[in-house]
């Protein structure tokens, strides 16, 4: 039986409200000049050079092509954003910008990228999500090869109000009702934090070096797991004891029963992963390609859409528009877009080492 499609309430009340605006500027001569700090849809992260505070946020206009500025945060604060931009985070009207290296989460208005506020004493952040309009939690490594922990963020005042501990090295997290998951990437396992209490409920067993996760349609958990990686004495990787990655799904009522695909080789890391907006289909890097797969397939993909190496990736919520940035610290990156199928549409200079997209509505 024809199911139609269902598109999500965030699409459709983005549409009235530019329907809205539309009518209102149309009519007002003094908008004839589009502001170009609203014109602004995607937003690149830019990692910048390691201890050079050189991090950065590009602007671009997806309807248009055009990019609007490739730093807009210097433009909007008259200063740099600081060491290693890690990633970003919009709720509502606010952006919320893991600056890693700088130990600080800042905070700022959307879309022109105007601070509101500087939240320091953080130790190594590295991914916001926000609970609630007041409360929001940023993973810390801390320090490495020790146990890391989460800040509870008061969203009002932006100030830390307690730690929460995790496994080593807690990457990115996934909100689900009222319980958090937390990818501990220097480990097997997530974490499990209970949002109304602030307390760890449980620790799961997932797969060697969890780094990303993404819940489907049917309210699935899915965790890819990047594999150990273990070093010889001249650093060199020991393949003999390097892991592969796997991927792996399971319902939240029973986080133990879980469906495991494991990769074929420990020869590269699985990594990036991200659903559609339809919530059924995956996407995910590993070497030097991105695969796509469906929530409903027992195995993995063996044929790439797209060959080639990313070390940003993104997928736009909006019509699943693949962006990919190529690994460059030594001087501006480009990123290149590419229809879901895998076609290439077109590409764009941007900043130093860009890690990943923000796409705004």
């Amino acid at each position: 039986m024809f199911t139609p499609p269902r598109f999500p309430a965030f699409l459709i009340r983005t549409a009235l409200a530019l329907t809205s605006l539309a009518a209102l500027t149309a009519c007002d001569p003094e908008n004839d000049t589009p502001d170009p700090t609203r014109l602004a849809d995607v937003f690149i992260l830019n990692e910048g050079s390691y201890n050079k505070a050189n991090a950065g946020i590009s602007t671009f206009n997806s309807t248009n092509r055009q990019m609007l500025d490739v730093n807009r945060f210097q433009t909007a604060n008259n200063r740099p954003l600081g060491d290693v931009a890690q990633s970003m985070t919009v709720v509502g009207s606010r952006g919320y910008i893991v600056v890693n290296n700088s130990n600080k989460l800042e905070v700022v208005s959307m879309p022109d990228l105007k601070q509101v506020a500087t939240i320091t004493g953080l130790l190594l952040p590295r991914y916001f999500v926000a609970a609630t309009a007041d409360k929001g939690y940023v993973t810390e490594w801390v320090d490495y090869g020790v146990a890391g922990r989460v800040a509870v963020i008061d969203l009002k005042t932006n100030t830390i109000l307690q730690t929460i501990p995790t496994g080593t090295m807690p990457e990115a997290m996934l909100l689900v009702g009222s319980k958090l998951y937390v990818a501990n990437n220097g480990e097997n396992t997530l974490t499990i934090i209970n949002t109304l209490t602030d307390a760890v409920e449980s620790t799961v067993t997932v797969g060697d070096s969890p780094t990303s996760l993404v819940q489907d349609r049917a309210g699935r958990v899915w965790v890819l797991n990047s594999g150990l990686v273990v070093y010889n004495p001249d650093y060199t990787i020991d393949y003999e004891h390097t892991t592969a990655g796997s991927l792996v799904d399971f319902a939240p009522q029973n986080p133990m029963v879980q469906n495991r695909r494991l990769f074929a080789s420990n020869q590269a890391r699985p990594q990036k992963l991200m659903i559609d907006f339809s919530g059924i289909t995956l996407y995910y890097s590993n070497g030097t390609a991105v695969f796509r797969m469906n929530t409903t397939d027992a195995a993995l993909p063996a044929t790439p859409i797209i060959r080639r190496r990313f070390y940003g990736l993104g997928l736009d919520p909006r019509d699943n528009t693949v962006y990919g940035t190529p690994e460059n610290f030594s001087g501006p990156t480009k990123f290149i877009r590419y229809q879901s199928t895998g076609t290439p549409i077109d590409s764009f200079a941007v900043g130093i080492g860009a890690n990943s997209f923000v796409f705004y509505r």
